[in-house]
């Protein structure tokens, strides 16, 4: 079945189906980017396994080890190194899925990492562009407490910290579903990072309500996925006794991790999917509502 894309705003149930539509219908496009994801992923939890604490340390000691190794230059380079590949592959994904809602011509995995590549400055530029806008909001937090500690008792304090901080929450969570198209709008429109966000915060002007729920649907999708690939990586793993030394325990984690990590060539292409069909859904309604106020404005001369 070839895929096409809706000519008009659809329920929410309407984009859920041309999510999984749009998803069935590129996947051939896609599974490559995203296997390029999966390998780094694989990399980059592999780089960890060697400074994993030995088996049998009382559980507090194991943790606490445990978390120091997410520390080290060593690691946060891996880490970003990873993300910058991630953010890569999402442009390609998005490429890809976006070429078959506007009928063109499917490229090569090839062509869609280097397409991604060139927006990847505009790309970087948006993401720096949103973590200084959480640092702003966490400097002004701070500032704030410590105003308050200095001005009130510690009891109050504490009591507003807590109206605050679920405030900040709540704010947060209405935030990145307001920008949570900017990407994909970046790839669509070839924009600049800046703005690409202010398109997202437009189009979804009035449909958070809406956009949350299909996020959410799609959201309980990937992640019972994600756990299917774990437990089948944690049962792959558990069929080999861990004997024969620490070679051998380092052996059966990286392939438990390479398991786990080939989850991401569905949940990539699966991910970027709902973006695409909530996006196109939000551009049928936002130029819908354009051209009826235009109709509107007609009639009254």
């Amino acid at each position: 079945m070839t895929y096409v894309a809706p000519s008009a705003p659809q329920s929410i149930g309407g984009v859920l189906d041309d999510w999984l539509r749009l998803f069935r219908e590129s996947f051939s496009r896609c599974w490559i980017l995203a296997l390029v994801a999966a390998a780094a992923n694989a990399y980059e939890q592999s780089v960890l396994i060697p400074h994993m604490p030995p088996p049998g340390l009382p559980p507090l000691q194991y943790f606490t080890q445990l978390a120091s190794t997410y520390r080290g230059p060593q690691v946060f380079l891996t880490d970003l190194v990873f993300w910058l590949i991630l953010l890569v592959v999402y442009g390609g994904l998005l490429l890809q899925q976006l070429a078959l809602v506007h009928r063109r011509a499917p490229r090569s995995a090839g062509a869609a990492l280097s397409a991604s590549l060139s927006r990847f400055p505009q790309m970087l530029l948006g993401v720096v562009l949103l973590l200084v806008c959480v640092g702003v909001l966490g400097m002004i937090i701070g500032v704030g407490v410590v105003v308050l500690l200095r001005l009130y008792h510690i009891v109050i304090v504490a009591l507003l910290i807590g109206v605050v901080t679920l405030a900040i929450i709540a704010a947060v969570i209405y935030g990145s579903v307001r920008v949570q198209f900017w990407l994909t709008a970046l790839i669509d429109q070839d924009l600049g990072g800046p703005r690409a966000i202010g398109r997202s915060w437009r189009l979804t002007r009035g449909h958070w309500w809406r956009i949350t729920g299909i996020l959410f649907v799609a959201g309980i999708v990937i992640w019972v996925l994600s756990i299917v690939f774990g437990l089948v990586a944690g049962l792959v793993g558990g069929m080999f006794a861990v004997t024969g030394g620490t070679a051998t325990l380092l052996h059966h984690l990286r392939l438990v991790v390479v398991i786990s990590s080939l989850s991401r060539l569905i949940t990539l292409p699966l991910l970027t999917a709902v973006w695409v069909a909530i996006y196109h859904d939000l551009m049928l309604r936002h130029e819908g509502s354009d051209l009826a106020a235009r109709a509107e404005a007609l009639a009254g001369r």
